[in-house]
């Protein structure tokens, strides 16, 4: 072999190494820094400006790390003997339990419980937030939910918008859900890294809704909406949750991130809900319910 064109391929075997290894070191950084890159922002002096709104209560639950709050809205007129269903609402990141309350209207107006949940480490609630510990205390909120005498334990649904579509999700995967709704919502922890360039993703503590609608027994009713301008979490992850779900109700928006089912189209939660209590054996008030369908960009 010449030796101009030993020293060339030398050259290239270097460079690629080099690539490699600082790719590698990006990679291994990233999983390093994962909560700091998944909850970038806690809210903590806004927080401390706000206090429970009418007609909420403030709920404090102990972790290891301290109490998690949460708000609780009760549904007019439940009790023991007449239970009504609840819908547990996780925000999207950047937000706090405070900025839930148009969820919580759109769920109280249809007679269901309301419980906001709050992340740890996010506003007024102890410790460090991790994929792990909010996973962890969704579960727990739902079992406190569930134990209720005036909650219908089998119509417990979940909403989840952007950030909070990863732990509604991660909950349906470990609790008996009634329904579940994803507006504007991750489709894991793999693809969202992708979006990113990481390919290489070094971390055991992922999240996978993909696996988890796939898995969802059947006849759990599904909400998915998705903005086709949304700049935050692509489109296609919208896609790639429809796909993982063919008997979901998939709605897709002309704009970006937001949540469309509450901003928009409240009459998708009132058939999601719906179609939980038919399936539980509760009368609901409209018979004609809705089909599972695709709603093109409204």
């Amino acid at each position: 072999m010449p030796l101009k064109l030993r020293g060339f391929l030398r050259a290239v075997v270097r460079l690629v190494v080099i690539a490699a290894v600082t790719y590698t070191g990006l990679c291994a950084f990233v999983a390093w820094k994962k909560e700091e890159i998944i909850f970038p922002m806690h809210g903590k002096e806004r927080a401390a400006r706000q206090t429970t709104l009418p007609g909420f209560e403030t709920w404090w639950m102990k972790t290891p790390e301290g109490e998690v709050e949460a708000w609780w809205q009760p549904a007019k007129s439940a009790s023991a003997e007449r239970p009504a269903p609840a819908v547990m609402v996780f925000h999207g990141n950047g937000e706090l339990i405070d900025d839930s309350r148009d969820f919580a209207q759109r769920w109280h107006a249809l007679g269901a419980h309301v419980l906001l949940v709050e992340y740890r480490g996010y506003g007024r609630s102890a410790g460090k937030p991790t994929i792990a510990a909010c996973r962890a205390d969704a579960v727990a909120w739902f079992d406190k939910l569930a134990a209720r005498a005036d909650v219908r334990r089998d119509v417990i649904l979940v909403h989840g918008f952007s950030l909070g579509g990863v732990f509604a999700a991660e909950l349906a995967g470990q609790r008996a859900v009634g329904g579940l709704v994803l507006e504007g919502s991750p489709a894991g922890l793999v693809e969202s890294a992708r979006d990113r360039g990481i390919w290489l993703v070094l971390t055991r503590e992922r999240f996978d809704a993909v696996k988890v609608l796939r898995a969802l027994p059947a006849g759990v009713p599904v909400l998915i909406t998705h903005g086709q301008g949304d700049y935050v979490v692509p489109p296609r992850h919208g896609e790639l949750l429809a796909a993982a779900r063919p008997d979901a109700r998939v709605v897709r928006g002309k704009d970006g991130h937001y949540p469309l089912a509450v901003t928009e189209r409240p009459e998708l939660l009132a058939e999601l809900l719906a179609t939980a209590k038919a399936r539980a054996g509760l009368p609901v008030a409209d018979k004609g319910l809705a089909p599972a369908a695709v709603d093109s960009a409204l």
